[in-house]
């Protein structure tokens, strides 16, 4: 279980693997006036607490337990929390481009060059607790999530469940706390290809923030079972009428989803399918937190609009690599940062990682 604190003051994140270190900076970071959120020493118990909790900042070890902590790093981008990086070499080199200009702490840490990494971190007057778990929601400022909270429908989602159907009128526009979403481009002919994919961070109904009259144009199935808050498309399109801010705000949850699409037909007209497939597996693990995907050759396949038979020789490949592991219903990744190379530089770069407010972070 974390040990979590609700606090007034600054609460930091330590992502230490040696109990010694973390120890000496959770004094250092009371004394700068700050509390500790939480001490975590591994790469999937940071992701997991990131899901569930709320910081004001981090200091990451680049190394955990032999393991790059990129993916933690990732999901403090994607939520817009400071951080650094705490190294006990001249790590620099080992640093990925997109976190070069994070400051660097060397081991033994100084009390005082912590105490001015750590000066301006306040606490921000954002969202109630509640909408945290969406990142749209949990970037609102106290009085929009006022309008919003009173509209809004806890409800709970299972697989499979169609959220939005080609050519019917969009009834609600979600915010999703957990699960995972595919919206899909269908033909007449009933064939489907995925166009974006939609976790925590991003809006489920955004063509109804452009023009709540008219029907969807996609469709969106729930790909992992899950929780989100919804609010009916009348209610919503009123209150944006009434607040400016708010409607704005949103807006820019659908043009980071836009950025995402952009990339993906990117994606599907310049990449191979191994490239395409491992930007696939990527942007899913940044959604739901965890390396383990459970999911099948033929849900790739049709996913990516591509032979099952193309799929399954490209997952070993990756395999042959050691990027991926492959079991039965399971995809693992073993290697974040080789899984991205793989992707290449058409498929894949530092702003497809998942954001709501493409103005203020990297977004996909």
């Amino acid at each position: 279980m974390f040990a979590v604190q609700h606090e007034a003051k600054p609460r930091i994140l330590i992502v230490e693997d040696s109990y010694l270190t973390a120890a000496a900076l959770g004094d250092m970071i009371r004394k700068c006036g700050c509390d500790v959120a939480a001490t975590i020493g591994r790469v999937e118990t940071g992701v997991e607490f990131l899901r569930n909790h709320t910081v004001d900042a981090a200091v990451v070890d680049i190394d955990l337990h032999g393991e790059s902590s990129l993916p933690i790093c990732h999901q403090l981008k994607i939520r817009d929390i400071p951080f650094f990086f705490l190294t006990g070499y001249d790590e620099r080199h080992a640093i990925p481009q997109e976190f070069q200009g994070k400051k660097l702490i060397s081991k033994p840490v100084d009390g005082r060059e912590l105490g001015i990494a750590l000066s301006g971190i306040a606490s921000t007057g954002r969202a109630s607790p509640a909408g945290y778990s969406n990142l749209i929601l949990g970037r609102l400022s106290m009085t929009e999530w006022s309008l919003m909270r009173p509209r809004l429908e806890h409800v709970v989602l299972k697989a499979g469940e169609m959220l939005e159907t080609s050519g019917q009128a969009i009834r609600h526009v979600y915010f999703p706390m957990a699960g995972l979403f595919a919206v899909r481009a269908c033909s007449a002919q009933g064939k489907r290809i995925d166009v974006g994919l939609i976790g925590g961070e991003g809006i489920i109904g955004t063509a109804a923030l452009l023009d709540s009259s008219k029907n969807a144009v996609t469709e969106t199935v729930v790909l992992y079972p899950g929780v989100a808050w919804r609010i009916a498309v009348p209610a919503l399109a009123e209150l944006l009428r009434q607040n400016q801010s708010l409607h704005a705000h949103l807006l820019h949850g659908a043009h980071a989803f836009m950025n995402q699409m952009t990339r993906n037909i990117l994606s599907a007209g310049c990449g191979t399918i191994e490239q395409r497939l491992a930007r696939q597996l990527l942007m899913i693990s940044f959604r739901i937190g965890a390396k383990a995907l459970a999911l099948t050759h033929d849900e790739l396949a049709r996913s990516l609009a591509v032979r099952r038979s193309g799929v399954t020789v490209a997952l070993h490949m990756l395999e042959a690599r050691n990027v991926i592991r492959v079991r039965r219903n399971l995809v693992e990744i073993l290697d974040t940062g080789a899984l991205v190379r793989e992707a290449g530089e058409t498929c894949w770069i530092d702003t497809d990682a998942p954001s709501t407010l493409d103005a203020q972070q990297p977004s996909n």
